[in-house]
């Protein structure tokens, strides 16, 4: 079988980067004998190469060359290119993306089954609404007339295409990769310091935009540590972006210098150290796809506290892994209270979470769901 993932949307891949979803997809499908070609835009590749093999089957990545405006993307030979090949199946991901309809159209003509595989879970906002109404009343009956099988990460996103009039959407998880050799963080003396110093610590892993609320967290923690002078309570942030100055100038107007450690950037195969030397991992975001944290700091022992959005939703749904919450401060302050309480952050659920990820999230079991899925399609 051979395989065609298709990805159109705006920005570059970087192949070497931890948890890209279509790498770690190609690369369990390929152990199970299935060719797969990865089309897409790639900040480090210009010409075909072959990434990974399997014993009878390889990964080749294809970067393609378009325009892009927002959220609109169009690449003039992209069609063509795919079509040239013999595939089985052509994947094309979100219901939104200008090239999808043409490439399920152009596969269909040729007799090739096809794949729509969702994370979007909301309309675009601002411009991007009057771009998402224009796109459906053209392109939505088009979409649909041309898909077989319509794969959804989230329950989120099967509602999104449910209220779009699209049927038969099975809800299909991504995975986490796992690392497998850790190595010691290289400087974690630094977050020995700060074990010593701290009754808890909390986490924090990610991009500093707007988007992932953490001047909300810095005011929750603000407000906890006034609360309650008894509790001794750190915070680490590992990430860089937009709003990285702004939540410096945040830390200092709020006097938590001394409480909170801002780290750029860890390499993954080190990161494990700082997962598993902290309590509890905290996750405001105003929306998240899936996210990829969720699965890594369950992976590593520690609970999540996370907002009402559709990857954490899906994922934390006992609460000895966490809980989703509103975005409330006095809600915040108290579930973080009862999770440093718990006993559940301790001793055997450390392990009780890292295998509820093993068993839910490997790629390669996934893998093996979604190819036992599309076989049905073609017999």
């Amino acid at each position: 079988m051979k395989i065609a993932i298709v990805r159109t949307s705006n920005g570059s891949l970087d192949p070497h980067k931890y948890n890209v979803q279509e790498i770690g997809l190609g690369k369990s499908l390929i152990k199970l004998g299935v060719n797969v070609d990865l089309y897409s835009t790639f900040n480090s590749i210009t010409s075909e190469v072959v990434f990974d093999r399997g014993e009878s089957a390889r990964l080749k990545l294809i970067p393609i060359n378009g325009y892009c405006v927002k959220q609109i993307t169009f690449y003039p030979n992209l069609i063509k290119k795919v079509l040239r090949e013999d595939y089985d199946f052509i994947q094309v991901h979100e219901d939104s993306q200008l090239m999808g309809p043409l490439i399920l159209s152009a596969a269909k003509d040729k007799g090739i089954k096809t794949i729509l595989y969702q994370g979007m879970y909301k309309n675009f906002s601002g411009l991007g609404r009057i771009y998402q109404f224009i796109f459906d009343f053209f392109f939505k009956e088009k979409i649909k007339n041309n898909i077989d099988f319509i794969f959804a990460k989230t329950n989120e996103a099967k509602d999104y295409l449910n209220k779009k009039g699209y049927v038969n959407v099975e809800v299909r998880p991504i995975g986490l990769d796992f690392v497998k050799e850790q190595d010691s963080y290289s400087d974690f003396e630094t977050i020995v310091r700060l074990k010593n110093k701290f009754q808890h610590l909390a986490l924090y892993v990610g991009i500093l935009e707007k988007r992932r609320d953490i001047i909300f967290l810095l005011e929750v923690l603000k407000e906890l540590l006034a609360l309650n002078n008894s509790l001794y309570l750190g915070f680490i942030i590992v990430g860089k972006g937009a709003d990285l100055f702004k939540v410096k100038e945040r830390i200092k107007d709020l006097e938590l210098t001394d409480n909170v450690l801002i780290i750029d950037s860890v390499p993954n195969n080190e990161i494990g150290d700082i997962y598993k030397s902290c309590d509890l991992f905290l996750l405001p975001t105003h929306y998240e796809i899936y996210g990829m944290v969720v699965m890594e700091a369950l992976y590593y022992g520690i609970p999540v506290i996370s907002s009402r959005t559709a990857g954490p939703l899906d994922i934390l749904k006992d609460l000895y892994l966490g809980q989703t919450i509103e975005m409330n401060k006095e809600i915040w302050m108290n579930t973080i209270t009862k999770y440093l309480d718990s006993f559940k952050n301790k001793g055997e659920y450390k392990t009780k979470r890292k295998d509820f990820i093993i068993s839910n999230y490997s790629w390669d079991n996934l893998a093996y769901n979604y190819l036992k899925e599309i076989k049905q399609i073609v017999g």
